[in-house]
């Protein structure tokens, strides 16, 4: 998935730091995380709910068991990257719930990339592809989505400055078939 990490790292990119630490929570493979410490400098840790059998095994892991709860102090990390992790939650307020773990340990910076559909065929092609691409790695798929606009309300709820907001639609592995937004979020 070269192309996809190409596409997406370089939206995340330049809101990252040579030598800043990082938490990528719900990592799946890493190898998002790998592209980013390559590209960056950044020093990744991967922690996700499953243990991927291709996940990228030279960089650490930390297997999170409760998806509402993360395993590390107050602050730990400088950075906690969350990419397309919120909408595989059941419900709404499992997502706050996460939300607020990634901001308790993230020193500075919390940066989120999430499926934001903006109509109904948005949401049946993100859908499609989603159950597609996941389908594989048994993650599951609830589909609760929130648009972009949603998602800058629980952000302002919570004081979190937002210094970088972008919905686009990517090429790689959707073909522009639907809306993704990368929020970054300083505290």
């Amino acid at each position: 998935m070269f192309l996809r990490e190409n596409e997406e790292g370089s939206r995340i990119a330049p809101h990252l730091e040579v030598g800043q630490t990082m938490l990528d929570l719900g990592a799946g493979t890493g190898f998002m995380a790998r592209w980013l410490q390559r590209k960056t400098g950044v020093v990744p840790t991967l922690c996700d709910l499953v243990a991927y059998e291709n996940r990228d095994r030279t960089l650490p892991f930390v297997l999170q068991t409760d998806p509402t709860r993360v395993p590390f102090d107050d602050g730990t990390f400088d950075v906690v990257l969350l990419m397309f992790v919120f909408h595989h939650m059941e419900r709404w307020n499992e997502q706050e719930g996460l939300l607020d773990e990634a901001v308790r340990i993230a020193r500075h910076r919390v940066i989120i990339a999430e499926d934001t559909p903006t109509s109904r065929i948005d949401r049946a092609l993100n859908v499609a592809w989603d159950w597609l691409l996941n389908l594989r790695h048994g993650v599951p798929t609830p589909f609760t989505f929130r648009s972009a606009e949603g998602w800058i309300e629980l952000f302002k709820a919570r004081d979190l400055s937002i210094t970088h907001a972008e919905t686009y639609r990517p090429l790689w592995p959707t073909l522009w078939t639907y809306h993704h937004t990368v929020f970054v979020l300083d505290r």
